[in-house]
């Protein structure tokens, strides 16, 4: 593949990407997708055969970005205590890039469950183990409540992906303008570790 051939790819992988964030398979077009990259509708389908292939393409690329950095964080030998900041720093650097691609990754792993799954084995992604074996140490070292680890986990990724799947409700509900979205963003990047480490009663060893 030459260099030039590379570029209109990628030109087209960006523009499927924005397209089927905002409009989903089902509301996406290939015709659109052309219209977005600036090519016409042959160009497209000499690059990509059919809306699925792309779809399959650009839904993987996504899903590749949203789990194994999160995955590697928890399943690093840091405390508790700079594990969970660090997790939220990674989910709000990556949301804040990406606005509307929690909703599409959501959106489509109910849409397309078989395509999630046959990916999450293919690429053998899984919550890593030590996770769940630091919190039973930490209870069992006394320094934090009992709790199940994917229960924990589970809150913890529910706090920080609320406020970006309803932004819309949040900016209405507390009549919020763009940039005070922002801001509220980022000043509950603070609130989050305080509220999870004291909701377990976490004390650092």
């Amino acid at each position: 593949m030459t260099d030039k051939e590379k570029d209109t790819e990628e030109l087209i992988f960006e523009a499927a990407s924005r397209v089927f964030q905002k409009d989903g398979y089902a509301g996406a077009r290939m015709q659109q997708i052309a219209d977005e990259a600036n090519i016409n509708k042959s160009m497209l389908h000499y690059y990509y055969r059919s809306k699925d292939k792309l779809f399959r393409a650009v839904f993987q690329q996504q899903l590749a970005h949203f789990f194994p950095t999160i995955f590697e964080i928890l399943g690093s030998e840091l405390t508790l205590d700079k594990k969970v900041p660090r997790l939220i720093d990674a989910y709000y650097n990556f949301l804040q890039d990406n606005p509307k691609v929690v909703q599409f990754i959501i959106q489509e792993m109910n849409n397309h469950p078989d395509e999630f799954k046959r990916f999450m084995s293919e690429k053998n992604i899984h919550p890593p183990k030590s996770f769940g074996e630091q919190i039973k140490k930490e209870i069992e070292a006394g320094n934090m409540d009992p709790v199940e680890p994917r229960q924990l986990l589970i809150s913890m990724v529910g706090l920080i992906l609320f406020p970006f799947i309803a932004q819309m409700m949040v900016k209405t509900v507390f009549d919020l303008k763009e940039q005070e979205y922002l801001k509220f963003l980022k000043d509950r990047k603070w609130f989050l570790t305080d509220f999870i480490l004291n909701a377990i009663n976490y004390r650092k060893p």
